[in-house]
């Protein structure tokens, strides 16, 4: 019976192979790799399908963390380039300069950030565990009386994981601070030029003047043409400046440490910037010097057509200073010309008038209609400098030359000769037709007076 027993227990059908232990190995070692596998798919899947659906989820505030607060804004200025002075009647282009000085003056700390800590034990305590041993010979007794620190493994370890979480906290710090920095940048500026005269435009073509950014410790320049009435009084203006601009107001940092392993790596950014507009306002002065100012208060004359008249051009000084040698001149093109386009004006005070008579010669053929003649003067003042006014123009009204030799007249009036002598032909062979007619008949009556006698 026991050897039957012993036989049946080493039947090959009940005893396992060697190939069967080899199989529920494999079988056992592949469980063992799959049910991990199968979790991580599990717990990555969400963040596969959000991010083939979006490239990239934004960063949302309540994810981050603020380590910093910068204080410092940008500080804006703005002056005029060049000469300051300007004269009436003048179109000139001015130059602005854009600086900004701002600076950081401090940054607070908003998150404590505080070094890991070693969970320690003193000999004494190890003792009492029993893992050190009074009696071992390689221990010295004095120490027993001392308290000091003695690192474990495990403390190790964790040593470690709080030391490579302190590292990745001081990154971010580190990164949030440099970002805090740039609050002193100003970007999209927007800046709107005016002036309140009536006498002043400033002509910038559109509403504002862009600029892109303007780092701290810089300065840019932008122009602005301006066109200034003949008539403006002289004194002190402003051009009306307001800039409007951002900056990075404030840095937040992705706190990944809070946010699960299987959703961290499809947020493109680590950080969200907040940033602040705000308006600077400025007054550029510049001024309106005192100058003579010409202006044209009559005209006496007009003009024909192929005819030679005299325009007689009456030029005032209207401004408040004297100009000295003055001259003036009159710039004209086809069908108008003349031989003496200058005039001498001398020393014209303000309020003065000078008339200045120009032949003006229009050719023939000449269009009746109003013709726009260019004037300029030309004048020294107090220092001697030499200056040119504003050009003037003089609208001279034309006419057309009444003559009765012309071309069309003289053939209108051979036209009119031609039919008139074909008339007066026709009227005389008429005329002696029927006086032949009148004598037959006064023969007829004579001789039938004869015949009845």
């Amino acid at each position: 019976m026991i050897k039957k027993m012993m036989t049946m227990r080493t039947s090959p059908s009940v005893l396992p192979t060697h190939s069967n232990l080899k199989q529920n190995s494999r079988r056992r070692s592949l469980i063992r790799w799959l049910v991990p596998a199968i979790l991580l798919l599990v717990l990555v899947s969400p963040a596969l399908a959000a991010s083939s659906t979006y490239s990239f989820l934004p960063v949302m505030k309540t994810d981050t963390i603020d380590f910093y607060q910068g204080y410092g804004d940008p500080v804006l200025s703005a002056s005029l380039v060049g000469n300051q002075e300007l004269s009436k009647g003048e179109s000139a282009t001015l130059q602005f300069s854009i600086a900004n000085k701002g600076s950081v003056s401090r940054m607070k700390s908003i998150e404590y950030i505080s070094d890991a800590k070693l969970n320690t034990t003193t000999v004494q305590n190890l003792i009492d565990d029993g893992y050190i041993s009074i009696d071992d010979p390689t221990m010295d007794s004095s120490l027993v009386n001392g308290s000091f620190a003695v690192i474990l493994p495990s403390d190790l370890l964790k040593y470690m994981a709080d030391s490579a979480g302190f590292s990745a906290f001081n990154q971010l710090a580190t990164t949030e601070m440099q970002l805090e920095a740039n609050r002193i940048n100003a970007q999209s500026l927007n800046i709107q030029m005016s002036c309140d005269s009536p006498y002043i435009e400033v002509l910038t073509g559109s509403d504002y003047v862009y600029l892109s950014s303007l780092s701290s410790g810089s300065y840019s320049t932008i122009s602005a043409p301006i066109r200034i009435n003949p008539n403006t009084p002289a004194g002190t203006y402003y051009i009306n400046m307001t800039i409007n601009y951002e900056f990075p107001d404030n840095a937040r940092m992705m706190d990944f440490s809070s946010m699960p392993l299987s959703t961290s790596f499809i947020y493109s950014d680590t950080y969200i910037q907040e940033y602040k507009r705000e308006n600077v306002n400025f007054q550029i002065p510049f001024v309106i010097q005192q100058s003579p100012v010409f202006e044209i208060t009559n005209i006496n004359g007009t003009l024909q057509n192929g005819s030679k008249k005299i325009l007689a051009v009456t030029y005032t000084n209207t401004g408040d200073k004297t100009a000295y040698d003055a001259e003036c001149k009159i710039d004209m093109m086809y069908p108008l010309s003349s031989t003496q386009n200058k005039g001498l004006l001398g020393d014209v005070k303000p309020g003065e008038s000078i008339v200045i008579e120009y032949p003006i010669q229009s050719h023939a053929k000449a269009t009746p209609k109003i013709y726009g003649i260019n004037s300029d003067v030309r004048y020294y003042d107090e220092n001697g400098d030499l200056h040119v006014s504003p050009s003037i123009k003089l609208n001279v009204e034309m006419t057309q030359r009444h003559t009765i030799l012309t071309f069309e007249n003289v053939i209108i009036g051979v036209v009119i000769l031609f039919f008139g002598a074909i008339g007066y032909d026709y009227y005389k062979k008429r005329k002696n037709g029927n006086g032949k007619n009148g004598n037959d008949k006064n023969e007829n009556l004579i001789s039938d007076e004869k015949s009845n006698k």
